[in-house]
């Protein structure tokens, strides 16, 4: 008597650990591996917790006449609990293994059986064909207890099992595209028989009501799960550091198809170019270049391109590689974006755009002839005076509109002119506060290194810029060009 005390309490408390288990698993499940409470895995641990809950409740009350109801109503709740959660767990399995049943497939194995013994259930009170209470208020299993409901839930929980040795073995050649047979299933199955079989054992009375399969099939549920999941984990980690291996190499090609930021140019000695471009991600969407036309003329821009990451990384490449092909072949600016932006506007599904600003410097006159599409004012700094903004605009964004046509201007440049052009990255930026970085304080930083050279001024631009927004995450490319007129 005293070993049948000792099991059936170390039965209720290894059912409350397996209870206590699932509900763990359930939070983690939605906290931490951020599963929607709809998802099969889901459903499947509320219906667990449910039945776990409810054996709990109809261990507390059989035996006792006067929680008669009670025990009914907790019998009730552990049956349709457990033949839910069983039909949900063979569709979950059955999904890893590959197989994809269709609706008529769903509704004769799920939706009937299920069905029909949850009517059974709720009509057991006139038909005791399930469970009734004997005389000294302990629940009895009727005749479709184990004939029929313990048959279901064993064919729902070992049934993908035999599926996946099937595949294994003579059916390998017909394995479903995408299955997923781990050794995880195959050890939840032997979990779940060797627990069965170890607690009819030690309580030796393999006829009880409370021998079910609620606590080895929670235990190996656990296990099951929590390899799932780890193995999902591992996978989705595994993925990550292989797309950000490709962002790296993404990333070094982007830098390395871009110009030195500080070129030396042989045949300008009369220009200071200097660059700088700080992404927000692995790969941006700016870009700048600079590149000579012939022996006399020097071309120069920046761009913006919507978008962040990969896609506009690619359209960067793209717009940039057609800058400079036509820049090489046109006579001016204007045609320059307008031939650019009717060849991006081409098939462009996908909606991107970039906003761009291009200048070419004739070395011979010291003119510079520029195109402003649609992007940020250039700061001008001429020797002796203060900073003007070159407000001119000359047309919509390139891949905008196919047909539009592009204007341009011109500027006679003289030895102490200085030009820096930048993204919106810089004025964008913000503090903690929301307030923008602005185009007064890249002003003023411009104005007090008036007499400092080009490297001096985009460092101390982009510390300014990074001083501003310190503590918030840069969410924009930052990139500029400072071109300064050399004074002889």
């Amino acid at each position: 008597m005293g070993v049948e005390i000792m099991g059936a309490k170390l039965y209720i408390e290894l059912l409350a650990l397996g209870f206590v288990l699932m509900v763990m698993l359930f939070v983690n499940n939605i906290f931490l591996y951020k599963q929607k409470v709809t998802d099969l895995i889901s459903v499947m641990l509320m219906a667990g917790m449910s039945m776990g809950a409810f054996e709990l409740l109809w261990g507390f009350f059989d035996g006792n006449m006067e929680m008669k109801v009670a025990n009914y109503i907790a019998a009730y709740g552990y049956c349709i609990s457990f033949i839910v959660f069983a039909s949900i767990l063979n569709r979950y399995l059955v999904g890893r293994i590959g197989m994809r049943p269709g609706k008529i497939h769903k509704v004769i194995f799920y939706v009937i059986p299920v069905g029909a013994f949850i009517l059974g259930t709720l009509t057991n009170n006139w038909t005791g064909i399930l469970v009734h209470i004997g005389e000294d208020g302990v629940m009895i299993p009727g005749t479709l207890f184990y004939t029929g409901f313990y048959a279901l839930i064993l064919i729902y929980l070992f049934s993908p099992l035999l599926i996946a040795i099937y595949y294994l073995t003579v059916g390998k050649n017909r394995k479903p595209a995408g299955a997923q047979i781990h050794s995880s299933l195959f050890i939840f199955g032997i979990m779940a028989t060797v627990i069965y079989y170890l607690q009819v054992w030690y309580i030796d009375d393999a006829a009880s009501p409370y021998q079910t399969m609620s606590l080895p099939v929670s235990l190996s549920l656990v296990y099951l799960v929590t390899n799932v999941s780890t193995h999902t984990a591992l996978d989705a980690r595994a993925n990550m550091e292989a797309v950000e291996a490709d962002l790296r190499i993404a990333s070094k090609i982007q830098a390395d198809a871009l110009p030195d930021a500080a070129p030396e140019f042989a045949d300008y000695m009369d220009l200071n170019l200097r660059a700088s471009m700080n992404t927000a991600k692995e790969v941006g969407g700016d870009f700048y270049d600079y590149f000579p036309i012939d022996e006399n003329r020097l071309c120069f821009l920046i761009a913006d391109v919507s978008g962040k990451g990969t896609p506009a990384a690619l359209f960067m490449m793209t717009a940039k590689t057609m800058i400079k092909d036509y820049a090489m072949t046109l006579d001016s600016t204007s045609e320059i974006f307008t031939t650019v932006n009717a060849r991006l506007s081409e098939n462009n599904e996908a909606g991107m755009f970039a906003t761009a600003w291009i200048g070419i410097i004739d070395k011979r006159t010291m003119t510079l002839q520029y195109t402003n599409a649609g992007h940020n004012y250039p700061v001008f700094k001429r020797r002796g005076q203060p900073c003007e903004w070159i407000r001119d605009k000359h047309g919509l964004f390139l891949a905008g509109m196919e047909f539009t046509q592009y204007k341009q201007a011109e500027r006679k440049l003289e030895p102490g002119d200085r030009i820096v052009l930048y993204t919106d990255g810089v004025t964008e930026a913000h503090d903690a506060n929301k307030n923008l970085y602005g185009e007064d304080r890249l002003e003023a930083v411009i104005e007090r290194t008036k007499d400092e050279t080009g490297d001096q001024v985009v460092e101390a631009i982009v510390d300014d810029v990074n001083e501003y927004a310190k503590g918030v995450p840069q969410f924009d490319d930052i990139t500029m060009i400072v071109l300064t007129i050399k004074e002889r």
